[in-house]
């Protein structure tokens, strides 16, 4: 008698390939950043099985991944994984606080729930944008029009990306770890300067599989921004084509309309969208605002980003 079995299709697959196969997930974590994270924080890696709540430090915050195999778990274990991962951070840490780049669309409605009792708030909502089929073309020289030259960044710079990145972002200057994340998570990170050899602007990218770059970060002073932006952008299009990129992308939010429209020029279209969750990573901070909000009851709310 002849015996059938069901084939296991991620049987030889690793902790990290199983969670990216999760049902009810907001999980861009890369493989690389999880092996990190595993190496030099396992605390940060809160999980049970197959699902799992990863914390990953990242320019001053503690960026949030989750995995789970159906909505049951995901409302019973979240909570107690959330607050797993995020106790073995600290404020020192993460400076900015700790953010959620949502993407879990279909069960929005739950998520939200979850978060407003954990003093999660809704923050801005972004785009990601793509183009799957960069064109093939010579590798950039390192002059730019305008006087402005691109070189490769060094451990030397980190004082000028925590410079440009706190004038761009409005934020605090990123701490020596936050910054340090940076240049670690990045496998390009280029400076430009202007024609006098001041700095005034960085992009930071990563690979991923399938011929993927993504462009982490692209900060330009404000002097400058207007004349540089399309100029360095396709000069980074360029570089990155050459080394690997075919495909490319930017993480943008929806409010930065300026530079949502150069990379629709450039040929980029948009994707999946999002929203950012944000709160404190100090402990005080997160006790009064979870009172706070149990005194008020439990959030309802309605809609969905664009």
């Amino acid at each position: 008698m002849v015996m059938y079995r069901r084939l296991d299709p991620l049987a030889n697959a690793n902790e990290y390939q199983r969670l990216t196969k999760s049902p009810v997930k907001s999980f861009t974590i890369t493989e690389p950043q999880y092996d990190r994270v595993k190496e030099h924080r396992s605390g940060l890696i809160a999980r049970e099985g197959e699902y799992s709540v990863v914390a990953r430090p990242y320019a001053d915050y503690l960026e949030i991944n989750y995995a789970f195999p159906d909505v049951a778990t995901f409302r019973e274990r979240f909570n107690d994984l959330f607050n797993g991962a995020t106790g073995a951070s600290s404020k020192a840490e993460a400076p900015r606080g700790l953010i959620i780049p949502f993407r879990d669309r279909p069960n929005r409605a739950l998520a939200q729930m979850i978060f407003w009792n954990l003093a999660l708030d809704e923050g801005k909502e972004w785009v990601e944008m793509n183009q799957v089929a960069v064109p093939e073309q010579p590798e950039p020289e390192n002059t730019l029009e305008g006087g402005f030259t691109v070189r490769a960044a060094t451990i030397e710079d980190m004082g000028i990306v925590a410079e440009i990145e706190a004038e761009v972002s409005g934020q605090p200057r990123l701490s020596e770890g936050g910054v340090l994340s940076v240049f670690d998570n990045a496998r390009w990170l280029r400076i430009v300067s202007d024609a006098s050899g001041t700095p005034v602007g960085f992009v930071a990218a990563h690979s991923e599989p399938a011929g993927w770059a993504v462009i982490d970060m692209m900060a330009i002073r404000e002097s400058v921004r207007d004349q540089l932006r399309e100029l360095f952008l396709r000069w980074t299009m360029g570089f990155l084509r050459n080394n690997g990129g075919r495909r490319q992308r930017r993480i943008l939010y929806m409010e930065n309309a300026a530079d949502l429209a150069c990379l629709r020029s450039a040929g980029f279209t948009p994707g999946e969208t999002g929203v950012d969750y944000y709160r404190a990573v100090d402990p005080e901070e997160i006790r009064s605002k979870i009172e706070e909000r149990q005194g008020h009851g439990t959030l309802i709310k309605f809609g969905d980003w664009r």
